[in-house]
């Protein structure tokens, strides 16, 4: 081995020290960017280092994916705005507390009030041996044999037609809550007629025929305050507003009380009753079960009848409330000579 000269030394090991801090310390700027890997056909390719940036891989087929639970895909936005969904028909959404949907439908109570008392006049003999056949009574006749002695509360007074024949639909909305309506109704004498009214030999012809006839044809109901009083007609095709105004103006003339008022009352006074049906519907369910699984004479079936005793109270309350709201104070008619003119 050939020996070196001092100078030599010296000088490899500069190199060797140069070399070292070369290898440690980065030069100015940093180091430039690692070379892109080569290039392969038909396979992919894996990078040494799995930490590292991931460089896109050329266009082939892709690798299988490692087994494992596969990431949930994102959900897809449905197409249009997102409507919030309505309650069922005849149900009222329930509390925020977990609770369930309260049933909306009128209970008992409220619906024996809501509806139509009608009354179907029967037409007197006209003498010894004649019935209804004998033909049309006279208008002011007609327009008595619709009151009863024992009820003179203000008329309304419905024919029926081949369309609405046993129902309502000249007087109800199809689309709109009638409770008001029913209501107001309660302060008439109501009368329903048959379809066949229209016929000249009916004894009730001259009701709609002389007197309340119009250049559009026959109305389909009318009110009427007192004998001698202006006739208020319908068609059947008036909205609730006109109907509500026409049977409070009526009303207005033959009660000492405003009946529009009362109605507001009386309604709630029937919500009332719906919420006491449906607590003693309740109640009674869960006592019937308690008595089946732990006896009649246990604690919680005491409790339970005295919560339905309660409940009586209340319903009785109600009662007393719902008397004094129907009670507008009738007027007598006042006295008039012939019967009521247009």
């Amino acid at each position: 081995m050939t020996k070196l000269s001092v100078a030599h030394r010296a000088v490899l090991c500069g190199l060797v020290l140069a070399m070292t801090a070369v290898a440690q310390c980065p030069p100015p700027g940093g180091y430039p960017p690692p070379l892109p890997p080569p290039p392969t056909i038909g396979g992919t390719w894996t990078p040494a280092n799995p930490g590292g940036p991931t460089t896109p891989r050329p266009a082939g087929p892709s690798a299988p994916r490692p087994a494992g639970p596969a990431a949930p895909a994102p959900e897809t936005p449905k197409e249009g705005p997102i409507t919030p969904r309505r309650p069922a028909a005849g149900l009222r959404p329930g509390p925020r507390t977990g609770g369930m949907a309260i049933d909306f439908e009128r209970g008992s109570t409220s619906k024996d009030r809501l509806k139509v008392d009608w009354v179907h006049p029967v037409p007197p003999q006209r003498s010894a041996g004649e019935t209804s056949a004998a033909g049309a009574l006279p208008l002011e006749e007609a327009i008595a044999q619709q009151w009863d002695t024992g009820d003179t509360r203000p008329l309304l007074v419905l024919r029926e037609c081949s369309l609405c024949k046993d129902g309502d639909e000249a007087l109800m909305s199809r689309s709109l809550t009638n409770d008001r309506t029913l209501l107001l109704t309660k302060w008439f004498r109501t009368v329903r007629l048959p379809s066949h009214v229209t016929e000249q030999s009916h004894p009730f012809f001259n009701l709609f025929a002389s007197l309340y006839s119009t250049k559009d044809g026959w109305p389909h109901f009318f009110l009427l305050a007192y004998p001698g009083a202006q006739p208020v007609t319908f068609t059947g095709q008036q909205t609730q507003t006109q109907l509500w105004k026409g049977m409070q103006d009526v009303l207005g003339q033959r009660y000492a009380k405003d009946p529009a008022k009362a109605t507001k009352e009386w309604l709630s006074v029937l919500d009332g009753f719906d919420v006491v049906d449906a607590r003693r519907r309740q109640l009674q369910e869960e006592l019937d079960a308690t008595r089946a699984s732990e006896g009649p004479d246990s604690q919680k079936a005491k409790r339970l009848n005295e919560a339905l005793a309660k409940l009586q109270i209340e319903r009785e309350e109600l009662l007393a409330r719902e008397a004094k709201v129907k009670d507008l104070g009738l007027l007598p008619p006042p006295r008039t000579v012939g019967a009521a003119t247009k």
